[in-house]
């Protein structure tokens, strides 16, 4: 599998950006003992308190501070130590309250009262209240905080007085306010339907201001956490994390036991994937997750003997993961002051007309999802039928009508860039044979995800292999993000600037109104694939291996590993 923005295994490479090596391509199909995501889930009983289990992750955790952590394996131990105001219901996109346990959105959707959790306490005993998060909201938005600034500022731009905090031209935050300990409010600039979706992000967990003042930022990023959550941090160094039970954690269960059940979780780093998966098999470790193993979970090489053997597929839940991944088709008229034909839109349809990605599916062995367009198909505002102008399919014949009608009939010479790991050029070698059929030379430039962020962000990549994982659940972390002409080259590589399809992001990006959002989305999607701006390869599929002895299991299309609701059978 390529690379994709966000949520990864990478490390922060600008404001808001993050690199993720999405490595781990499967070697067969799916079978159908393998559950659908959303409502898998292990078997459940009576839970059984104590014990603790032991996990495999490739990489260890980059960051422990939730005001900087932008990246799955850090984010994977923060939700285990810290929490926010909101999260998702199990299985679901719903919001539920979190450490709120209650909240009011004004009329206008433009103020949100937040009503905290009485007797919430952090796992030092200090008792949260509501200045805690207004402390937070202040390091996020410090752009000089040291020893690096939070990349999650730009998720909270939209609360008053927050540009002009971010900017030094506040000392407060004016639009945040806490009328006592257990309340806090939010005034927002314009009323934002995805706002409760941002606050259910790490970035604004509770964290104790005593606490951060004395331990100091660099040693709270890297050996040093105490949030509300389940657990607490008992060690973090690059080859091992030992989280251990909070004995302060106020939350139970719905038959009034206390959570969490284990009493310590070990995280192993390793990049030896195929180690992981030995240990899974041999029962040493508890489950295997996209989160901890990056890509589709199963590590490629032992894909086939987990998917094929009777013992190993039972065992193995499948969820779909709200990632796109596409080669991007640059629009810029020249690169590195050479004229480039990728401008010309009749070259970008020729190349998805060139394109079958029937062919990228089975070099992933089934265990993705074909696509058609930069939006999963998960969520609101993905188009179930797209316009005739907007839809593509394998047409060798057409591809080369195109070409000469770009002036191209003699055929034209491209450069792509992707990361230098085996399953992408494996990609983008099937990639090249394609465009080899319609006359289209492909270059290929495989190089290290870091000099690859370097070059695509830059703007200058011609084509690029990449993809998006969410932020959030919502179109506009993909469409706005990837598309609006404010976000060139950054974000939007592929230098796209279409004055139309920026006055619909902009206007569905603050709209209340959700049909009014899927219509403006809709039409963004359609416009994007008639300008053949991507190329879709597929949607990412996760899957989690759980060993028998672990109940209170179960896979979200948003959340992480559910480490709080965990239990083990007595003797592991």
């Amino acid at each position: 599998m390529t690379a994709a923005w966000k949520k990864g295994l990478g490390t922060v490479a600008s404001i808001g950006v993050i690199g993720a090596l999405l490595a781990g391509c499967g070697t067969n199909s799916t079978t159908d003992n393998a559950t659908n995501g959303g409502n898998a889930s292990t078997s459940t009983g009576k839970p059984v308190e104590g014990g603790s289990i032991t996990l495999d992750a490739i990489q260890a955790v980059p960051d422990l501070d939730p005001a900087i952590a932008f990246d799955t394996t850090s984010a994977e131990v923060d939700y285990a130590v810290y929490e926010q105001l909101v999260t998702y219901d199990k299985g679901s996109y719903n919001i539920v309250g979190d450490l709120a346990k209650s909240w009011d959105v004004s009329q206008d959707g433009k103020t949100y009262t937040f009503h905290l959790q009485p007797g919430v306490k952090f796992s030092n005993g200090d008792p949260l209240t509501s200045k805690d998060f207004v402390f937070e909201l202040e390091r996020l938005l410090d752009k000089n905080m040291q020893p690096k600034p939070s990349p999650g500022s730009q998720f909270f731009l939209n609360i008053t007085g927050a540009q002009a905090y971010y900017d030094g031209q506040a000392k407060t935050i004016s639009g945040v306010s806490t009328p006592d300990d257990q309340t806090l409010v939010i005034h927002l600039d314009k009323p934002e339907q995805f706002f409760l979706k941002i606050l259910a992000m790490p970035f604004l967990s509770a964290v104790d201001p005593k606490f951060v003042n004395q331990v100091g930022n660099a040693a709270m990023d890297t050996t040093k956490a105490m949030g509300t959550g389940p657990f607490m941090l008992k060690s973090n160094s690059q080859s091992k994390v030992v989280l251990v039970k909070n004995p302060h954690y106020w939350k139970k269960d719905s038959s009034g036991n206390q959570l969490p059940y284990l009493d310590q979780v070990t995280i192993n780093i390793s990049n030896n994937s195929q180690l992981s998966a030995m240990h899974w098999e041999q029962g040493q470790t508890a489950f295997m997750s996209p989160w901890l193993e990056g890509g589709d979970g199963i590590p490629s090489s032992q894909y086939p003997t987990i998917m094929n053997n009777p013992k190993y597929k039972n065992l193995v839940m499948k969820q779909d993961m709200n990632a796109v991944f596409f080669y991007g088709l640059n629009t810029k008229p020249t690169i590195d002051g050479k004229p480039n034909p990728l401008s010309n839109v009749d070259v970008r349809r020729a190349i998805e007309y060139g394109f079958d990605d029937s062919q990228i599916v089975k070099l992933n062995n089934g265990a993705v999802k074909s696509s058609n367009q930069p939006l999963p198909d998960s969520l609101p505002g993905y188009v179930q039928k797209l316009d005739p102008s907007a839809t593509y399919t394998t047409d060798v014949a057409k591809a080369k009508q195109l070409l000469a009608k770009a002036g191209y009939s003699k055929g034209l010479t491209i450069d792509l860039w992707n990361e230098n790991t085996d399953a992408a050029k494996k990609e983008d070698q099937a990639f090249q044979a394609m465009m080899k059929n319609i006359g289209v030379t492909v270059n290929l430039h495989e190089v290290t995800w870091k000099d690859f962020l370097t070059k695509s962000m830059s703007g200058d990549a011609q084509a690029f292999g990449t993809g998006w994982n969410q932020d959030f659940p919502d179109a506009s972390d993909f469409l706005n993000t990837l598309f609006n002409s404010s976000q060139i080259p950054q974000n939007n590589m592929t230098n796209y600037s279409n004055p139309q399809v920026d006055q619909w992001l902009n206007q569905a990006q603050y709209s209340t109104d959700t049909e009014q959002r899927n219509e403006l989305y809709g039409k963004v999607i359609n416009q994007v694939m008639s300008d053949a701006v991507v190329v879709p390869l597929y949607q990412n599929v996760g899957y989690y291996c759980v060993q028998p002895w672990v109940h209170g299991f179960y896979t979200s299309p948003v959340m992480y590993d559910p480490l709080a609701t965990i239990w083990v059978d007595p003797g592991h």
